[in-house]
């Protein structure tokens, strides 16, 4: 049987523990019916530092089966995501794991295998764990994760990297890949593939590319341009209109689009222009819309426009985007 500890701590993602208790709960099932016995595959228990209950960021309580004192050997540890508003909260929050911390250093030394999810990637890099090492995170805290850990290898454009027994992602959907990766490595594929089955669990996305371009438009401090940026975001179909758009931001067009230009080095229309095609990207690798559709959704002016402007920027028909991103 295998031993998987869920390291809780005050304000983390329930999901990021839950949801993979979740899946070694459907495998013991398969297992169970398969094998037409008792006995478990996983064995899945809560730790908290004190072995207290304690509060997650949204509001669940849960309640620990050990403190980090008496736990078991484990043969898997689970890290969840650390709640934060933004990122002086993420490393102010970072800074009260000392406990979880100091005992992952000690699991890692004794070669456990441990999955880090979204922001709780960053609890695992403290360790230096991943120095030399290939990393994945949430999309928008690239630029902090290689800021502050120099030595680890940001995959950008990765939510699933696995190197070594050290699995980090950057999605919950990549989160519960990870879980069916590890039953397949340990117990086989027809386990793995029956318990996605039954879950309807689709793993496939691994690229965060789409996500890329705002992440990287968005790390500056201008509070117009941030707002302006919501908004074309939220009404991306939308044809734009330069004076409009400045008046409800109660500033001159001059002054927003030089505001625009100097907090992202492009301005308003290539911008649009850049979101449109990251959200299209975005809409073929992850729905089953069609070309038309997505041309309605997303405010081309026609199905031509927009293979035009994929052949220009990179180098393929739409559909042959989708074709490379699914196989």
């Amino acid at each position: 049987m295998y031993q998987v500890l869920g390291l809780a701590f005050d304000g983390c993602q329930a999901s990021g523990l839950t949801a993979p208790f979740d899946v070694f709960n459907v495998v013991n099932s398969i297992w169970r019916h398969q094998r037409e016995e008792d006995s478990d595959l996983y064995h899945c228990s809560l730790v908290t530092a004190t072995g207290e209950p304690l509060n997650c960021s949204n509001g669940m309580q849960m309640r620990a089966d050990f403190s980090l004192d008496n736990a078991p050997k484990p043969d898997l540890i689970l890290i969840p995501g650390i709640h934060h508003l933004n990122s002086h909260s993420l490393l102010n929050n970072l800074k009260q794991l000392g406990r979880e911390q100091h005992w992952l250093q000690q699991q890692i030394d004794q070669g456990v295998t441990i999955a880090a999810n979204c922001s709780g990637v960053f609890l695992l890099a403290e360790t230096g764990a991943l120095n030399s090492r290939s990393a994945a995170t949430s999309w928008w805290l690239g630029g902090l994760f290689s800021k502050r850990y120099p030595d680890a290898v940001l995959n950008k454009d990765s939510l699933l990297v696995e190197d070594g027994r050290y699995y980090s992602t950057g999605s919950m959907s990549a989160n519960i890949g990870v879980m069916l990766r590890i039953v397949e490595q340990q117990v086989g594929r027809q386990l793995a593939q029956s318990a996605a089955k039954t879950m309807l669990i689709d793993a496939s996305q691994s690229f965060a590319s789409p996500y890329l371009f705002m992440q990287e438009q968005s790390e500056h401090q201008d509070s117009l341009v941030l707002a302006v940026e919501s908004q074309l975001q939220r009404d991306i179909a939308q044809k734009i209109n330069l004076e409009e758009l400045a008046a409800m931001h109660s500033v001159s067009v001059r002054t927003l689009s030089r505001r625009f230009k100097q907090a992202n080095g492009i301005g308003l229309s290539d911008y649009l222009q850049r979101l449109r095609l990251e959200q299209t990207k975005l809409l073929l690798e992850t729905t089953s819309l069609s070309i038309e559709q997505i041309v309605d959704r997303i405010g081309y002016s026609s199905q031509s426009s927009l293979r035009r402007l994929f052949q220009k920027e990179l180098g393929m028909s739409p559909r042959e985007y989708r074709t490379a991103k699914l196989s």
